[in-house]
């Protein structure tokens, strides 16, 4: 993760400006924003692994997930800024936090199922007996 993290800073040697942000949020940013796939596609499988690192996955760790999620996200975004290799917008998180619901959709979908499953082994179990 820290190679990840390090990775922006990395492309221009470390050479760092005050990042200069567009904080605007309409739907001109907006629909330039929701257009990076792969922003929504490495938060989603970010948004996963955090979450599979709790003991058990439930709203707690969903939403610890989701806050990590963001706060990569705006990471990013500064980086792209301050290192001037991308553009920095407010509105460019909007995909992060989009691969995070997702995923948090999924790994709900993914727990019930399993829990459903359980339950049922158990009943169909209990009436053999």
């Amino acid at each position: 993760m820290l190679v990840a993290v390090l990775r922006i800073p990395a492309r221009v040697g470390f050479r760092l400006v005050a990042p200069v942000c567009d904080t605007r949020l309409t739907l001109a940013n907006v629909g330039l924003s929701m257009t990076k796939v792969p922003h929504t596609v490495l938060f989603t499988i970010f948004f996963v692994l955090t979450a599979l690192q709790s003991e058990r996955l439930n709203q707690r760790a969903l939403r610890w997930s989701l806050l990590a999620t963001i706060a990569l996200g705006v990471l990013v975004e500064l980086e792209e800024g301050a290192t001037r290799t991308g553009n920095c917008r407010l509105t460019d998180v909007l995909p992060d936090i989009t691969g995070a619901l997702i995923a948090g959709a999924a790994l709900i979908g993914v727990t019930m199922v399993r829990n459903w499953a359980s339950r049922t082994r158990r009943e169909v179990s209990d009436t053999r007996e």
